[in-house]
């Protein structure tokens, strides 16, 4: 199981574990009137809103504030009407989701509001002492759980910035990898055609004349000589061609590449054989991919990735979507600006959509 996971079984069976003693005083007739129907609706607010942060897509900092409020405000009213204090328990659970959604002045003063609720109902049931005992207690239990949460999250973020890296590279050392053998084929296919290819068409030349003045038995053997070069010479062409057509750059393997080497996100690439002559059209779209992981890594909060690369007769065409949390406009940072201006370089376009709860979308076209 995941940390995540952990936390999220930890935090349920907190919240089951404490209602049984309230639940069973309001069973055996210990807990009655506007008290049970207060814990009553207390509790199950404060599972619906547990729940819907561990089991729904995020939809921003705001929208999990308001949940972890609501759960402090039902776990403080759970305490105050339960006889025994147990449910302070939940506001342990609360208090350790404050990691990324507070600053840490504001959860030390949330922790500090929750702690005097818990302290005044015990010193009310069993006086100051016992107020000042429960009441560090949870303090302590409130603490642990914030600084064993932020240091989670911590972990977390750093394994995602690694795997953001580890895809950047990926694609990077393809991209290398690719320009290489693409320049070695076209450095050989150049040799071939500038000094082999010169030199069978000179001693074609050659032969031509020497038999137009031979005779006999040598003018046989010098045209056996010229058809064997005019043979190699089209040998020659063949191969640099073969080389030429060969040093094209396969865009939907570096991007399959970059897809696998990506952690912590589902990529899936719908991409033909996809190749392309021009290397800088290859790497304006090897970036936008890497770029477009990156966000749906780092903002939209995604769990699924899709990359459609498509050959059309006017140009090469790149979709990608996501199923992130999306947002009201988008904010044309130094990524996007960077993939706009790399394919208006190339006479190219990129859009951007994205609506709240409908993920992101680009669409990114270059001609040929």
């Amino acid at each position: 199981m995941k940390p995540t996971d952990w936390l999220t079984a930890a935090g349920l069976v907190t919240w089951l574990a404490s209602g049984i003693p309230s639940a069973l005083a309001i069973a055996g007739g210990r807990l009655t009137g506007v008290d049970a129907v207060a814990w009553l609706v207390a509790f199950a607010a404060f599972g619906i809103a547990f729940s819907l942060i561990c089991f729904r897509r995020s939809r921003g900092v705001r929208f999990e504030r308001a949940l972890v409020l609501t759960q402090s405000i039902a776990g403080a009213v759970m305490v105050v009407v339960s006889r025994d204090g147990i449910a302070g328990a939940t506001l342990v659970v609360a208090a350790a989701q404050f990691a990324g959604l507070v600053p840490s002045r504001v959860a030390g003063v949330w922790i500090g509001v929750q702690t005097a609720v818990i302290a005044a109902r015990f010193w009310w049931l069993d006086g100051p002492v016992s107020a000042l005992i429960v009441g560090g207690a949870y303090l302590g239990f409130q603490m642990f759980a914030m600084a064993t949460s932020t240091l989670e999250r911590g972990e977390r973020m750093a394994r995602e910035q690694l795997a953001r890296a580890n895809a950047e590279l990926h694609g990077t050392r393809a991209l290398l990898a690719e320009d290489s053998r693409v320049a070695e084929r076209l450095r050989i296919s150049r040799d071939l055609h500038d000094t082999l290819g010169h030199h069978l068409t000179a001693l074609s030349l050659q032969l031509e004349v020497a038999s137009r003045l031979a005779s006999g038995p040598a003018a046989d053997r010098v045209a056996e000589a010229h058809a064997i070069t005019r043979l190699l010479l089209g040998d020659v062409r063949d191969v640099v061609s073969r080389l030429r057509e060969s040093s094209r750059f396969d865009l939907a393997a570096a991007i399959r590449s970059l897809a696998d080497a990506t952690t912590g996100l589902q990529v899936h690439v719908d991409a033909a054989d996809v190749t392309i002559d021009d290397p800088l059209q290859a790497h304006a779209i090897l970036r936008c991919v890497q770029e477009v992981i990156t966000n749906a890594m780092r903002h939209a909060q995604a769990r699924n990735l899709w990359i459609s690369v498509q050959r059309r007769d006017d140009g090469i065409a790149l979709t990608a979507r996501d199923d992130g949390r999306g947002v009201d406009a988008v904010t044309w940072g130094n990524g996007l600006r960077g993939m706009r201006e790399r394919f208006e370089e190339l006479s190219g376009r990129v859009d951007f959509s994205s609506r709240p709860g409908a993920g992101f979308e680009v669409q990114a076209f270059v001609p040929k």
